[in-house]
């Protein structure tokens, strides 16, 4: 826009030249290509995935419609060829036997656009294209009664069968591209979830002050104190507030924060603050139910010993009677 804006204006100015109007106008052609740029946009925003899909479908599918070309055109031009041995020799051929003017202005007219290869060509194109043929294949018919089947033959290949297969090589390629597409977005998926484990890494380290792999309360209540520290909690919606019970709850009941413990707790957590809650109402029925087992396994234990104590009591009083009698 600049360049044919101000500068080759002031250049023309300058050097009190003609501007050459051909290039100003090819290069205001070119600017229009400026638009590639919106297909970025197509590609990042979710609104536009349908629009990036279809756009990456012409993409996937231009070697595909160049052969369509190549073909088709090989196919008319062998069609071609046939018709100007079968049909227009023998048009030819009724027009030299001597026919009424009527007849002879009507071959004349066929003539005109079946008489030589490219025209042949270009009216097969319009029997493929089905573009209003029927008038003159039945003027064909009128001299020829045979030539239907020469064009519907045409159709048959270059239509029905053609076309058929080029749309199922398309649907294909389109369905290749979708699957490349999940494949993609999985691969974005895992490379998303490698740099947050990497970030809560240094997150982890920089907390643990003795390096021993694991974080203590005063760690972790120290690691508050950094602003730095403070603004990684506050982007996963935790505060300075909840820093107790943000230790109990990555806290296995040691006392201390594992590697571990830390990773799948913020992984879990990290989202909106629905998530925080579910994995806090998790959290505190995991130790309700190991609470919940060592009192079940307590109370094992004392029935077990109640049991022992209750035979051994039996024995001493079954002795007791064996001595008195």
């Amino acid at each position: 826009g600049v360049l044919v804006t101000w500068i080759v204006p002031f250049i023309t100015f300058l050097t009190k030249a003609k501007a050459p109007g051909g290039a100003l106008h090819v290069l205001s052609v070119l600017r229009s290509f400026r638009l590639v740029r919106l297909v970025r946009v197509f590609k990042a925003v979710p609104f536009f995935r349908e629009a990036w899909m279809l756009i990456r479908g012409l993409g996937g599918c231009a070697r595909t419609l160049l052969w369509t070309v190549v073909v088709t055109l090989v196919v008319t031009y062998a069609f071609a060829i046939a018709g100007l041995a079968l049909i227009v020799e023998n048009l030819l051929t009724i027009q030299s036997a001597g026919v009424d003017a009527v007849d002879s202005q009507r071959v004349d007219s066929l003539l005109d656009i079946l008489g030589g290869l490219d025209k042949f060509m270009f009216t097969l194109m319009q029997v493929l294209l089905q573009d209003s043929f029927h008038f003159f294949v039945r003027e064909v018919i009128y001299f020829l009664p045979w030539t239907w089947v020469f064009f519907y033959a045409y159709i048959a290949v270059g239509c029905l069968v053609l076309m058929n297969l080029v749309t199922a090589i398309i649907v294909e390629n389109a369905m290749l591209q979708s699957q490349q597409d999940h494949a993609q977005q999985l691969s974005d998926k895992l490379a998303k979830e490698r740099y947050e484990i990497r970030q809560l890494a240094n997150f982890f380290n920089a907390m643990d002050s003795d390096k021993s792999s694991t974080v203590n309360w005063q760690e972790f209540e120290a690691a508050f104190q950094d602003p730095e520290v403070v603004n990684r909690w506050l982007l996963l919606d935790f505060r300075p507030a909840d820093c107790s019970e943000l230790f109990t709850m990555l806290d296995d009941g040691t006392g201390e924060i594992e590697t571990s413990d830390f990773f799948a707790g913020l992984l879990r957590m990290k989202g909106q603050a629905q998530a925080k809650d579910v994995y806090r109402l998790q959290k505190t029925l995991d130790i309700f139910a190991d609470g919940l087992t060592s009192f079940l396994a307590e109370q094992g234990a004392v029935t077990q010993s109640v049991s022992c104590r209750r035979k051994r009591l039996q024995k001493t009083r079954a002795s007791v009677g064996l001595a008195e009698s």
